[in-house]
């Protein structure tokens, strides 16, 4: 499996931890869908169930983008 984090930097590692709250708040371009993506990625490696984790976007575009890379770091492929 692809690991998300080897790319990230300390901030970004701390965020997607799975026991820690986190607020993501930054420009366009600076890796808040990588963080959130790895974030969801890291809690249902950890067991958190699907239909316990809320993701909001603004567009959906973003939510396609993030969709799409869930699918590749959990090995589903690209989603229907």
């Amino acid at each position: 499996m692809f690991d998300a984090l080897q790319f990230a930097s300390r901030e970004q590692r701390r965020a997607t931890a799975p026991a820690h709250s986190s607020w993501v708040e930054a420009n366009a371009g600076t890796g808040k869908t990588k963080v959130l993506t790895d974030r969801v990625t890291r809690l249902l490696l950890a067991g958190t169930r699907p239909e316990r984790v809320l993701c909001l976007t603004f567009t959906k575009a973003a939510a396609a983008e993030m969709r799409n890379r869930l699918a590749s770091q959990l090995g589903m492929g690209t989603p229907h």
